[in-house]
């Protein structure tokens, strides 16, 4: 061969198996879902076309990632469309790198349509960034130890739904500029801190906010700033500092939220309007129930406010047009109180608070009828001296919680343990024996556990609040969960029962059928048969060549003789 072409030939193969080698991916195909265990590789699964789905095959930490990695997943191209999954592994920033202001474990910018799912980041600065996107869906995941764990900055139309965020510094969700957006079922109440914030709208209009479990201590459970026509439903924000702070919005929808046991207000609006608080529950707050400040023309209706026993139901400061209806306000030191402030108050249940039901140096050209209260202290509904209605209930929801409704009247409950104005047995576990359990307020015993022998099978009895299998002797038989002596009538009737049923089983049992032999003798005789024609057909086949062979050959000599 000349060597000049073996050369070429053997530069072509090089070169083709160097392109070969860069066009082979570091993950995994598998039609449409493509598998990766490295950042590097997950966004380069996530800009393939051909993959629709990524999936991360282990976790990631400082083994894998190193110190210098700021970020994991950086705005994938053509990333829109992509669905990314964890499968519950984690995504671990070493713990000594800092906060850096660039970490984040995803980085989404103009894209629509993403999921991302099933993930746990921990110890980036900012969990998931999402800027200038649309239709991007978080679920399942996990964020801890970082500075913010979702930020949403002018997106639209995205779902966070459950997720848990904890250990962040400053927010656990913060929109800002971004409208229309759904946050759902999240936990939050890992995030604690003093400047801590559970979800933060800022500047953000018509998004939902809906049953998500904020409580715990933090500065804020849920706040909006400059944010507009937002719904904030079903939410629990307990033990914050403010369980929900609406600030210069308005339009707002504020209802059926469970905020308690704060150190300053379960609400607190300032400079806001028009929104609407709505069967929300805030009780037990060190100084407010619900706080109103410099805002006009809210709709505060339908709340429950009570046991703020150290301060205020209902603060009001130099407001103006609020409607006022329909709140029970009980259990206080003072009921509603107003400073500077004109509004129309009515059908109002402000009683059995400890100074005051209604309390103002001057109620300006404030206004209202139809309330009920005691102590009205200068307020007078429109045509009465004090409130239209003297203090009434009609319900136990209208009474103290150590109370119940009689005869139109709160009475006061004696009784060690109460549950819902009513006297019960027990309230966890604590208030029950060693072998019982609380359920349904009623100390129920634990599995395995006796009072007495009906508690157990009709076989045991029970020993120390316990379940004990009875062993009887020969001549003892199980009654009423004790051994008893049977009786010689007994003992024969039963030996008369053991002998016929010891002859019944032998009469049962089958007898032993020889095993049916003749199929298998069937098919040997035919394949022996089988076997018998074809050997005796080529054999035939053979000596009939040979013999036409020999005759062959005398017809030759034949031939040559003559």
């Amino acid at each position: 061969m000349n060597p000049v072409f073996f050369k070429l030939v053997l530069a072509v193969v090089l070169m083709f198996f160097v392109f070969f080698a860069m066009n082979v991916s570091a993950y995994e195909i598998d039609n449409n879902m493509c598998k990766c265990d490295n950042c590097e590789d997950c966004t380069k699964a996530l800009e393939n076309r051909a993959c629709s789905v990524v999936q991360l095959t282990r976790s990631l930490d400082e083994s894998v990632m190193g110190k210098s990695d700021m970020s994991c997943i950086v705005n994938p191209a053509f990333g829109s469309g992509k669905t990314f999954d964890c499968n519950n592994y984690k995504i671990e920033r070493c713990p000594t790198c800092g906060q850096d202001e660039k970490s984040y474990a995803v980085y989404l910018r103009d894209k629509k349509n993403m999921i991302i799912k099933n993930c746990n980041f921990v110890n980036f600065r900012i969990g998931v960034n999402i800027y200038s996107s649309s239709d991007i869906k978080l679920t399942n995941n996990k964020f801890s130890n970082g500075y913010e764990g979702i930020y949403i900055k002018e997106g639209t139309k995205c779902a966070l739904e459950n997720n848990i965020i904890e250990n962040m510094e400053l927010t656990g969700i913060h929109l800002l500029n971004s409208n229309e957006n759904f946050i759902g079922n999240n936990d939050l109440t890992g995030i604690v801190g003093n400047r801590a914030t559970a979800i933060f709208l800022e500047k953000s209009d018509k998004n939902l906010i809906k049953n998500n479990n904020a409580n715990n201590r933090k500065e804020r459970g849920i706040f909006l700033k400059e944010s507009n026509n937002n719904a904030l439903l079903g939410n629990s924000v307990n033990e914050c500092n403010v369980g929900i702070h609406i600030e210069y919005s308005s339009g707002n929808n504020i209802s059926e939220n469970k905020a308690s046991k704060c150190l300053d207000s379960s609400v607190f609006l300032i400079h806001s309007s028009k929104n609407i608080i709505s069967k929300n529950k805030a009780n037990s707050n060190k100084k407010y129930g619900m706080r109103v400040s410099q805002s006009h023309q809210n709709l505060i209706s339908e709340n429950e406010i009570r046991n703020n026993a150290f301060s205020y139901g209902l603060y009001i400061d130099y407001s103006s047009d609020n409607n006022i209806s329909k709140n029970l306000i009980t259990s206080n030191r003072i009921g509603i109180y107003s400073i500077g402030s004109k509004n129309f108050i009515s059908e109002n249940k402000v009683c059995r608070n400890k100074d005051y039901d209604f309390d103002s140096s001057n109620w300006m050209k404030s206004a209202g009828d139809n309330n009920y209260c005691d102590i009205s202290d200068r307020w007078n509904d429109e045509d009465a001296s004090g409130c239209t209605n003297k203090c009434k209930c009609e319900s136990d929801d209208e009474c103290g919680d150590d109370e119940m409704c009689e005869n139109a009247k709160c009475k006061k409950l004696t009784c060690d343990k109460i549950y819902r104005h009513k006297c019960v047995e027990c309230l966890n576990n604590s208030d029950c024996s060693k072998s019982e359990k609380c359920e349904n307020n009623k100390c129920i015993l634990k599995k395995g556990f006796c009072k007495d022998d009906t508690d157990c099978k009709d076989d045991e009895k029970c020993e120390n609040n316990k379940c004990v299998q009875l062993e009887c002797p020969g001549n003892e038989k199980i009654e009423n969960h004790a051994c008893v002596k049977v009786t010689e009538e007994e003992n024969e009737t039963t030996n008369e029962t053991i002998i016929a049923n010891d002859t019944g089983e032998r009469k049962k049992e089958p007898k032993e059928e020889p095993q049916n032999l003749l199929p298998l003798i069937l098919i040997a005789i035919i394949v022996i048969i089988v076997l018998y024609f074809l050997f005796r057909r080529k054999k035939t086949k053979t000596k009939d060549n040979s013999v036409k062979g020999k005759e062959d050959k005398i017809k030759e000599v034949k031939g040559e003789k003559i």
